[in-house]
């Protein structure tokens, strides 16, 4: 059960305390967390670092990677207000185990706001592997530089990706191999969520972020329109989300459900195509089409075309006749992240 924080107390939260202490939008989960690591942390083996419980995405990215090394370990967090928090308790892990294995992924690190928590991760020494993270190339933001991310790959044991395009620009930079492989969260996700019989009563679910629809040049008021034309047109539910809760199980089930999802969100596609959820892909950002391109061959569009509805019904009516699930594919990319997963074991102390 997730505890949320009374109405009267949530706003003085927001105001006052939630750029020092993140809740991770359940103080149970909070909590929950904190005596997880007052435990593990006395003779810790294994350490997990992810970016946002909040953003489904990273959280099953997560989730995905603990399931195929399958272990229980420390659970730390690489968001900014966290800096402070993840370099006492590195030194606390390190003094117990110097040779602890930190193990940081999914999500999009290899971009410049995370470069202090690359900082306090070099810092402390302790040997790391990555796993199922990317580079995140979207207009109008900066991008990490070459010499920056030598020195991250320089001190990895392992390098393991999300996709070609992060692989291709990366492997330039390092002697070491880089391992490109699917999202880990798809082995988590195809586990658990798996539809072999799609729900053709569910919902056209519109998953987007509103900034990567707008520094891609395109309006969101018009897409959304175009998608609840098409919508009623076919006699299905307009549906959307932003993908970011702290109810990953709810998210999940929700695109479990849907009938098809249109996404410029990465996870979104992630988890429909982990699902066998027909799905089409808005290309807002350089993520999302390598993603495609690496793992699925799906043909994304851009976003400007969801501005014609009647662009937006063929494309949707072209989608809806998909009958490959991608299950052999997807068996094929899980399998190869147990098998890079493996190798994170064999360097365990």
């Amino acid at each position: 059960m997730s505890l949320k924080l009374p109405e009267f107390i949530k706003w003085r939260y927001d105001l006052y305390a939630s750029e020092h202490v993140d809740l991770y939008g359940s103080i149970s989960f909070y909590l929950k967390q904190k005596v997880s690591r007052m435990i593990r942390m006395r003779h810790p083996k294994i350490v997990y670092i992810y970016a946002n419980k909040r953003n489904v995405g990273d959280y099953i990215s997560f989730l995905g990677i603990k399931d195929t090394i399958k272990l229980e370990g420390v659970e730390l967090f690489c968001s900014p207000m966290w800096t402070k928090q993840l370099r006492k308790s590195l030194s606390k892990i390190k003094a117990n185990n110097p040779n602890c294995l930190i193990v940081i992924g999914g999500g999009g690190l290899i971009q410049p706001v995370f470069e202090p928590f690359w900082d306090v991760i070099m810092a402390s020494e302790l040997p790391y592997v990555f796993f199922g993270i990317g580079i995140n190339k979207m207009p109008g933001r900066p991008e990490m530089a070459a010499e920056y991310i030598s020195k991250i790959l320089d001190k990895a044991q392992l390098c393991g990706v999300r996709d070609k395009y992060t692989q291709d620009n990366i492997q330039k930079l390092t002697d070491k191999e880089v391992y490109m492989g699917i999202c880990p969260s798809v082995n988590f996700v195809h586990q658990h969520y798996w539809n072999e019989q799609i729900n053709t009563q569910g919902e056209l679910l519109h998953m987007f972020h509103p900034s990567d629809v707008r520094l891609a040049g395109a309006d969101l008021d018009k897409i959304k329109a175009a998608i609840r034309y098409v919508a009623n047109k076919l006699g299905l539910r307009y549906g959307e989300h932003n993908n970011m809760t702290a109810n990953h199980e709810e998210m999940l089930t929700r695109v479990s459900k849907a009938r098809l999802v249109v996404s410029s969100r990465l996870h979104g596609c992630i988890m429909s195509f982990a699902m066998g959820v027909p799905y089409i892909p808005l290309y807002c950002d350089e993520k999302i089409k390598s993603f495609n391109a690496s793992h699925t061959g799906i043909q994304g569009l851009s976003p400007l075309i969801f501005h014609d509805q009647q662009e937006a019904l063929l494309a949707i009516e072209n989608a809806l006749t998909q009958t490959d699930n991608y299950k052999a594919v997807i068996t094929d990319k899980t399998e190869q992240n147990l098998r890079f997963s493996k190798k994170i074991k064999a360097l365990l102390r």
